[in-house]
């Protein structure tokens, strides 16, 4: 079903309430106070993991009642450590108008369950992701499933989707796999991939704009059984710099990186310090190489500052 998990996310996951709605006539929906939500979504939550059980193997999580504060609930149990993370909402979504600034003050509490760490590498938000999953309900049932993987993206300026934030921000958490095996059946098998099990409060989700089908209800907190298989560093903008790189107060927000105040965070802005000379104009330089001249780019460590200057020469209006 992963058509409908691409299409849940372009309308619901990237918070792009009723804009994929074709009828034009369909009333707009008001939208309930995001932190009255949330204290009902905790609450539901909680409920949950002292409730019931959790059995975990190779191919998929079987969740059971049990009575409340039962030893063997998830709450109580050992077997599989169950932790949480305090985060703050995405500050930014994309859809068909651009990148859009999403308000939300809330601190939600993410409660996960490490299954593997993963052999490969973590990843930074803003990396592409390629991950599989299951997604269930608070009932139980599973509402999608994609084993196979898919690829997806924060920001998404690129033909990958845009997930929903609580999927995003998890997967900071494990590891990538250590490889990828083709099988002489044309499938694959993915060596020590990291997994993660995650309880998302529906701010962190689908909110108020519930999926068409009907599959998932507004305001539904749900929980996402995801492998992270692999990354791929991203240069949003294509300036030459990657995104990583562009984070130059080292706060792991890339959105308050802003060198010429024009709006646009460095890491989506094709010149940076705003002096009318693209960042990938001036971090370009020409060689000779077997005769002829061959323009390459500085690696970000050797991009040089202005004379007598400490700051980058793309980062500097009055060096060019």
């Amino acid at each position: 079903m992963k058509r409908f998990f691409t299409l849940a996310v372009l309308c619901s996951g990237s918070l792009l309430f009723w804009n994929c709605n074709p009828d034009d006539d369909t009333p707009k929906v008001t939208e309930r106070d995001r932190q009255e939500v949330y204290n009902e979504d905790i609450n539901k939550i909680e409920t949950f993991l002292k409730s019931n059980s959790i059995e975990i193997n190779a191919d998929g999580v079987k969740f059971t009642t049990t009575e409340p504060n039962d030893a063997n609930a998830i709450w109580n149990q050992t077997t599989y450590q169950l932790q949480s993370v305090n985060v703050s909402n995405l500050p930014y979504y994309t859809n068909d108008q651009g990148v859009q600034k999403l308000t939300d003050n809330v601190s939600y509490k993410l409660y996960y369950i490490v299954v593997n760490e993963g052999g490969g590498n973590y990843m930074n938000i803003y990396d592409n992701a390629f991950t599989a999953y299951t997604g269930y309900k608070l009932d139980q049932t599973i509402f999608d499933t994609y084993p196979f993987g898919f690829w997806s993206a924060y920001p998404s300026f690129s033909t990958y989707t845009e997930t929903i934030t609580g999927y995003r921000q998890i997967l900071q958490k494990v590891k990538t796999a250590t490889g990828i095996i083709e099988n002489p059946d044309g499938t694959y098998t993915y060596e020590n991939p990291g997994r993660v099990i995650v309880f998302i409060p529906s701010g962190l989700g689908y909110f108020s704009s519930a999926p068409a089908n009907g599959t998932i209800g507004q305001y539904e907190p749900l929980i996402f059984d995801i492998t992270l298989i692999a990354n791929k560093e991203v240069d949003h903008d294509n300036d030459g710099i990657l995104d990583k790189y562009e984070d130059l107060n080292e706060n792991g927000d890339l959105w308050d990186d802003d060198t010429d105040g024009d709006g646009k965070a460095n890491f989506i802005d094709i010149d940076d310090d705003g002096d009318g000379y693209t960042t990938r104009q001036e971090i370009t330089f020409t060689v000779e190489e077997n005769g002829e001249m061959v323009q390459k780019i500085y690696p970000f460590n050797e991009i040089p500052s202005c004379e007598g200057g400490s700051v980058k020469k793309h980062l500097d209006k009055n060096c060019h």
